[in-house]
C-alpha cells in the first residue's frame, strides 16, 4: 500500500541538525503520512523519542549513512518488510 510521504537527505549535515530537522518534518507531517530521511549516523538518540511520542521507525543501512522511515504507530505494518512507501 502506497502512502503519502516526505523525503529529507540530511547526510551532509552535522550533528544535531539532521535529528531536529526530522523532528521540525514530523510537527507538520500528515498523520497517514511517512517520513523517509537519509542520515549520516545511526540515529540512536532520535529512536527512542520516536517511540514515546507514537512513531513507528525503520533503519536501515544505506549509501553514506542510514534510511529512516518513520510512520505514526497505528501505520507500523507498512514498515514490514522492503516495500517501498
Amino acid at each position: 500500500m502506497l502512502m503519502p510521504h516526505t523525503s529529507l537527505d540530511l547526510r551532509e549535515l552535522a550533528p544535531p541538525e539532521p535529528m531536529q530537522r526530522i523532528l521540525d518534518a514530523l510537527a507538520v507531517l500528515p498523520g497517514d503520512a511517512c517520513l523517509e530521511a537519509f542520515t549520516p549516523l545511526y540515529p540512536a538518540p532520535l529512536l527512542a523519542m520516536l517511540d514515546a511520542d507514537g512513531y513507528a521507525v525503520a533503519v536501515a543501512p544505506a549509501d553514506r549513512g542510514y534510511r529512516v522511515r518513520i510512520v505514526r504507530a497505528d501505520h507500523a505494518s507498512i514498515l514490514d518488510g522492503d516495500a517501498d512507501v
